[in-house]
């Protein structure tokens, strides 16, 4: 019986453990309210602010971008253009925020 109960506990924790995991990466893949764009598709809307962001480990650029997604959908924007992207290490973006009437 305890052999069954330690088994359990062992399985229980290593299924939560990468039901976890996979909740870290889907949370990078979440639907934002801002749209990527590139500057000709924006041609006829207003760039209101910059936004940068940073990441690091196996989904830096991933998350680099997400930060600085956040902050423009905290801002009002509609589209957002990546002006600068760097990866290694250490992911870093710098990006135009946009607000689009159409």
């Amino acid at each position: 019986m305890l052999k069954f109960i330690v088994i359990f506990v062992c399985c229980f924790f290593s299924g939560c453990s990468s039901w976890w995991g996979a909740q870290d990466v889907n949370e990078q893949q979440l639907y934002h309210r801002i749209n990527e764009a590139y500057d000709f598709e924006v041609t006829h809307c207003d760039s209101f602010a910059m936004a940068r962001g940073k990441g690091r480990g196996e989904f830096a650029l991933q998350e680099a971008k997400n930060q600085a997604m956040k902050y423009a959908e905290k801002l009002h924007g509609t589209h957002i253009v990546w002006l600068h992207i760097v990866q290694g290490e250490v992911a870093k973006v710098v990006a135009v925020i946009y607000k689009c009437k159409f």
